[in-house]
């Protein structure tokens, strides 16, 4: 499968000549991903093929899953007991963010430029948050920012693989990314940047699906979609355990 993807991608690229204009193909190995009561994470492989590419180039590739509201609030000690305060609402925040370069990120643009075209973490929570060209050093940060940023790393929702991208012959690429155990449902944009001089001169997106299956599926749509009655199923599974924990320890 993987082989007649990479020669379907090859095909479409045609051989070079001169002032030739730059241009990307791309395809994910799964436009499908399904998330079962058995899910400990999977590793996803995007292959592309470039056209007009020099050996200055770089490929960037961003994997941007569904946006969520977040309320962030900051811990504060009054009188001794540490309390949540100064609450902050965030808008469509990427519940999932992975960027794999061929490079160093810092190696292809600048923070600059990056923010400029709306790739990397800290670019795109900046925006987001209505920051535009706020913030130019991760040091110096939003607190709030940092603080999300944070939480993605530590449960592998956000990750950044340098040199995560590897370049075949006759322009070809792979990328692979890791979806964790925690990879949230929703639908997902790869998007490939071919950047030249610390800009994209040409850029391709595709899709892909992650959703719930079996069991998993069953619990979630009935947790969302009926809350009272998934509620309710809660209570009597709780219930019937407490029941079953009770004769266990009754015949001993």
């Amino acid at each position: 499968m993987l082989t007649g993807l990479i020669l379907g991608l090859a095909l479409q690229v045609q051989p070079q000549i001169a002032n030739e204009a730059p241009g990307i193909v791309a395809a994910l190995t799964h436009e499908t991903v399904e998330i079962r009561e058995d899910f400990a994470g999977m590793e996803l492989v995007l292959y592309g093929a470039t056209r007009g590419m020099t050996i200055q180039d770089e490929v960037v590739v961003v994997l941007r899953g569904p946006g969520r509201e977040l309320r962030v609030m900051e811990k504060a000690r009054n009188f001794g007991i540490w309390v949540n305060s100064a609450p902050r609402e965030f808008q469509d925040i990427p519940s999932y963010y992975a960027i794999a370069t061929s490079l160093p990120l810092s190696d292809i643009a600048t923070h600059e430029q990056l923010a400029g075209s709306g790739i990397g973490l800290t670019a795109t929570l900046e925006s987001n948050a209505g920051e535009t060209g706020a913030v130019t050093d991760r040091d110096q940060s939003d607190p709030y920012l940092a603080a999300i940023a944070r939480a993605g790393f530590r449960d592998n929702v956000y990750a950044e693989a340098q040199r995560g991208v590897e370049i075949l012959d006759g322009g070809l690429f792979r990328a692979t990314i890791a979806l964790p155990p925690l990879t949230p449902v929703g639908n997902y944009v790869a998007e490939v940047y071919l950047f030249r001089d610390g800009r994209p001169i040409a850029s391709r997106s595709t899709s892909l699906r992650v959703e719930k299956a079996g069991i998993e599926r069953f619990v979630y749509e009935l947790a969302h979609d009926r809350p009272m009655l998934y509620g309710l199923f809660c209570v009597f599974i709780a219930m019937i355990a407490g029941y079953a924990a009770n004769l266990a320890f009754s015949r001993r």
